[in-house]
């Protein structure tokens, strides 16, 4: 009998308990300091479910624009030129864009060396490199001069905003194995340009390699190589697009047509713009879609194309085929269905074509460099401020004599222009930085 009621008594006991137990599973607050409450109906194990913070497939929408961050504010103008840090080789006529991890990414172009050495990416051939990171197939590096069109670079950082860097078995760009590049030949170099530690490293090769092409940065971080000239000086209407958290390159939309001089830019709409001497394309990420439209009245070729913080789209300078121009245009996109126009603006003090420009922190945009009518290369930098719609002439320097070149607004806010020609023609490897 006494044994009977013992088991009555904590059987009771046990039940208190379990009941607690569980309420206090169910309650945060109950549980520890730092203590998660298990979920319910979810579970714990297994494939995790679309909501999941464990799921690792990011879905490009509308809203993908917050993956940008907006430059710092800088009341501005620009006024002081310094040195950047040197190429690892000299490179001319290539694109430059800005990513959304504040870095400038600077795309093909063409290359000259001196001797044997490989060229691009400025690292020397070496057959029998190993690749740092795992690759996902084992790279058979072959000591002989033969091509090889495959980049094998492997990013060995593809995770988030990390700084994309490669280990090649080769030189990257040119798609050499060793000896030098052809005099023009367009290479496949893809370099990455750090503001905050003022150092450029090497990125997986473009698929295509080619020169005087243009590159623009999706709102979702995705870079696009647009156009340009493959060997001889062929147009292409190939568009690759690279994603920096992957390290991947693949094929995109091609353009409308072959254009072998492009300039492009990301308005405020998040749409792609590309500009030639007849024809305004415009890519749509979202829609997957080219529309076209017409160019500016003047029919200038590879224009500086930026664009403005209220939404417009100027072109600026060029070359019409015989001399520079110093016409400037800014395009409104339409709204809904409804064709955009151009209109003009005022001119730039002195007409330049190979020039290049980007939009500042403060608003104004900077084209820098480039040559004249007479085919001079000149160091002037032409500040438009949009609301006066003005010119102004800004800082001069040695550092900025030069056409072919890459511009774009690093994450410090600060206008970077990398490699081009000087007055001679030959190849840049300098960089330079405009800042307060």
């Amino acid at each position: 009998m006494s044994w009977s009621r013992t088991s009555r008594r904590c059987a009771s006991r046990a039940l208190v308990l379990s009941t607690a137990l569980a309420a206090a599973l169910a309650t945060p607050a109950l549980l520890a300091p730092g203590a998660e409450a298990l979920p319910t109906g979810t579970p714990t194990t297994g494939t995790p479910s679309p909501t999941s913070p464990a799921s690792t497939s990011p879905q490009p929408s509308a809203g993908a624009a917050a993956a940008c961050p907006p430059l710092p504010h800088i009341a501005g103008p620009l006024r002081t030129w310094e040195t950047a840090a040197d190429l690892p080789a000299p490179r001319a006529h290539v694109a430059a864009t800005t990513g959304c991890d504040g870095r400038i990414y600077l795309l093909g172009g063409e290359a000259i060396t001196a001797g044997g050495g490989g060229v691009g990416g400025g690292v020397p051939a070496t057959p029998t490199a190993t690749p740092t990171a795992t690759p996902t197939a084992t790279p058979t590096a072959t000591p002989t001069a033969t091509p090889t069109a495959t980049p094998t670079a492997t990013p060995t950082s593809p995770a988030g905003g990390g700084t994309p860097t490669a280990t090649p078995t080769g030189a990257t760009g040119g798609g050499t194995t060793g000896g030098a590049t052809v005099a023009g030949a367009p290479v496949d170099t893809v370099q990455v340009y750090d503001p905050k530690r003022d150092a450029w490293s090497n990125a997986p090769a473009l698929p295509t390699a080619r020169d005087h092409l243009a590159a623009a940065t999706d709102t979702d971080g995705r870079i696009y190589a647009i156009g340009g000239q493959t060997g001889g000086g062929t147009p292409t209407d190939t568009v690759e697009v690279y994603t920096p958290s992957s390290g991947d390159w693949t094929e995109g939309p091609s353009l409308p047509r072959p254009m072998g001089t492009p300039s492009a830019t990301r308005g405020t709409d998040g749409k792609i713009y590309v500009l030639d001497a007849t024809t305004l394309a415009v890519y749509d990420p979202d829609s997957g879609d080219w529309t076209t439209g017409g160019a500016p009245p003047s029919g200038a070729g590879a224009p500086v194309l930026v664009g403005l913080p209220d939404g417009r789209i100027l072109a600026a300078g060029g070359s019409d085929g015989s001399s520079a121009s110093s016409d400037a245009y800014a395009y409104t996109p339409g709204s809904g269905s409804a064709d955009g126009s151009w209109a003009k603006v005022a001119d730039l003090p002195t007409g330049v074509s190979e020039a290049a420009g980007a939009t500042g922190p403060d608003g104004r945009v900077y084209v820098v460099g480039g040559r004249d009518s007479d085919g001079d290369t000149v160091g002037s930098t032409q500040v438009f401020t949009p609301d006066g719609d003005r010119w102004s002439a800004g800082a001069s320097s040695a550092l900025t004599a030069r056409s072919g070149h890459g511009a774009a607004t690093g994450g410090d806010g600060r206008v970077y222009v990398a490699g081009g020609t000087s007055g001679s023609g030959a190849p840049l490897d300098s960089a330079a930085a405009l800042g307060e």
